[in-house]
């Protein structure tokens, strides 16, 4: 099964320099924490640490209302990242690392950060800003780089392809006192299925799903009258760049109704069905070229799908 994604405001996302706040995590821990932590160091200049079954990732469930959660992981890299918010330290990741935690919705300042000693610039002053909405999660990433922030906010399928061969960081705790206990809906409902279903190019119809994805379609199906203790089912829609914004709107909206209506034709309760929704361009088609005859690329191809989430 491939990986889900929640639905997303990337229009959200801006980079700005925020005023000095105050600290509650003293220069002297974080320097110590660091200087612990070069010699694991050595031994994941390739980018991972050893994955551990206790500590490896597993799909994050929907958290409640009053908050929102985020994942910032670390895939690749050769030195520690510092993970700042809203002026304080979270958290530090080492390669093949990730943390999760969870803020209040609203504007936050959330990076990573290289080199920081002795100055601190990443907590004196921030380059980016995310607003946050209430249920959702964020998937932040750490870029490699040697110096200053390099966070980056990616599409859940992509980070949880990531995330699979990673370790939780388990070091020390989270310290900024806007980082909350995260508290899930319905006591964290796991995912049971995480699943794509691609379409052809400029198609919504039940007929232009791609074969490889009518199997996988109907292996969802085949779980979903098994009778197995179902909380809620979601789904998804995107595009691919090409085409005027409006209309991949429509076509991604439309790309999710026809797997409602597939769901529903088969024999699935409509009520389980949570949420149907089209979200437009997905993020994987960023960097694509937007021009029909660029539409058998990989990153096109991926993007014209419905993701379907049960819980």
């Amino acid at each position: 099964m491939k990986a889900v994604r929640n639905r997303f405001n990337y229009a959200n996302i801006a980079v700005l320099t925020l005023a000095a706040g105050v600290f509650s995590f003293s220069a002297l821990a974080e320097s110590t924490y660091n200087n612990q932590n070069q010699g694991i160091l050595s031994g994941a200049e390739t980018g991972t640490v050893s994955t551990s079954a206790a500590n490896a990732y597993r799909p994050v469930a929907k958290v409640v209302p009053e908050l929102a959660q985020v994942v910032f992981y670390y895939p690749q890299g050769n030195q520690p990242a510092t993970i700042n918010v809203d002026s304080e330290l979270q958290s530090a990741l080492l390669p093949g690392e990730f943390t999760v935690f969870c803020v209040a919705p609203g504007a936050h300042a959330i990076e990573s950060y290289f080199q920081d000693q002795p100055l601190y610039k990443g907590k004196q002053n921030p380059e980016h800003q995310i607003k946050v909405n209430g249920s959702e999660t964020y998937f932040l990433q750490v870029n490699p780089g040697a110096s200053g922030s390099t966070t980056a906010l990616v599409e859940r399928a992509t980070a949880e392809s990531d995330l699979k061969s990673m370790n939780k960081q388990t070091r020390i705790i989270n310290r900024a006192s806007q980082v909350k206990p995260c508290e899930y809906v319905n006591g964290g409902g796991a995912v049971l299925i995480q699943e794509s279903v691609q379409f052809r190019f400029g198609k919504s119809n039940y007929g232009s799903i791609l074969p490889s994805s009518l199997a996988k379609l109907d292996n969802v199906i085949a779980f979903l009258k098994q009778g197995n203790s179902v909380a809620e089912i979601q789904l998804v829609g995107y595009t691919d760049a090409i085409g005027k914004p409006e209309s991949n709107q429509r076509l991604s909206q439309a790309r999710a109704n026809t797997i409602r209506e597939a769901l529903i034709n088969a024999g699935v309760s409509a009520d389980l069905i949570s949420n149907t929704s089209g979200m437009g361009v997905a993020q994987s088609a960023e960097g694509c070229i937007a021009k029909a005859n660029h539409q058998e690329a990989g990153c096109n191809v991926n993007s014209r799908r419905v993701d379907v989430i049960v819980r």
